[in-house]
């Protein structure tokens, strides 16, 4: 029984080397905003790509803004306005929320985005916050820094947050697994279609596969992953620099 609960919580495509990390990840997000999100409230997704959770705010009075320049392309970005990564262009307190995904790697100074962040969001607003520990370098060449769980914690309460969940996502052998066919792809699966397909179907998807079923039978540490996902109400109002 347990063998078969494990298998139906599989949704994830295996033959991509981050599916279960994307599928993961997506899948935490959006139960951790289906918590936040209250009707009528007024959230920021900030770097929002292609606002893949805008259905998540349905509820709510959404607006996402991201960066024209960076390492993705343009037409990977949706984003209802442009901002220069920096100073977010809405008044003090104005937002009851704010989603920063896969973000703060990508700021070239992360300490001044969270401090706006703490301008724009209403005392007792909620940010849900997600960042890459042990993952490639992506988005080159805007690609500056990875964070622990402490590091964090330290960069949110400092900015006068308080963090009340943390979750590691992925499981050690999972992690790995997700390097090691992750590797696989971008140096060999790279020089063919039929070439990333092959390695996709005999390696990618079993590895991937035989990680989730191994995890979910095996109570490991979480020392080792691959995402942070972290939640956190502001506390106070941070004094502004003159």
């Amino acid at each position: 029984m347990k063998f078969m609960n494990s298998t139906s919580k599989m949704n994830f495509d295996a033959r991509s080397p981050v599916g279960l990390l994307n599928s993961e990840m997506d899948g935490l997000t959006r139960e951790i905003l289906k918590q936040e999100v209250k009707d009528g409230e007024s959230w920021l997704d900030l770097g929002c790509g292609m606002k893949p959770f805008l259905s998540s705010f349905s509820r709510a009075h959404y607006v996402g803004i991201d960066v024209e320049s960076s390492g993705a392309d343009e037409s990977m970005k949706s984003p209802d306005l442009y901002f220069n990564g920096n100073n977010v262009p809405f008044s003090k307190n104005f937002f009851d929320g704010i989603l920063c995904t896969q973000v703060l790697e990508h700021a070239k100074d992360s300490d001044s985005l969270i401090r706006e962040c703490n301008r724009v969001l209403k005392t007792g607003g909620k940010t849900i916050v997600s960042v890459p520990f042990l993952v490639r370098e992506h988005e080159q060449p805007y690609d500056f820094r990875r964070f622990t769980s402490f590091g964090l914690v330290d960069l949110l309460e400092k900015n006068g947050f308080k963090v009340s969940k943390l979750i590691k996502v992925l499981s050690p052998i999972e992690t790995l697994a997700t390097l090691f066919v992750t590797y696989l792809i971008n140096t060999y699966g790279s020089k063919s279609k039929w070439l990333y397909r092959l390695i996709a179907y005999t390696i990618v998807a079993p590895s991937l596969i035989l990680a989730r079923l191994i995890s979910m039978n095996t109570k490991t540490d979480r020392d080792i992953y691959c995402v942070l996902i972290v939640v956190a109400a502001k506390e106070v109002d941070l004094v502004q620099p003159k």
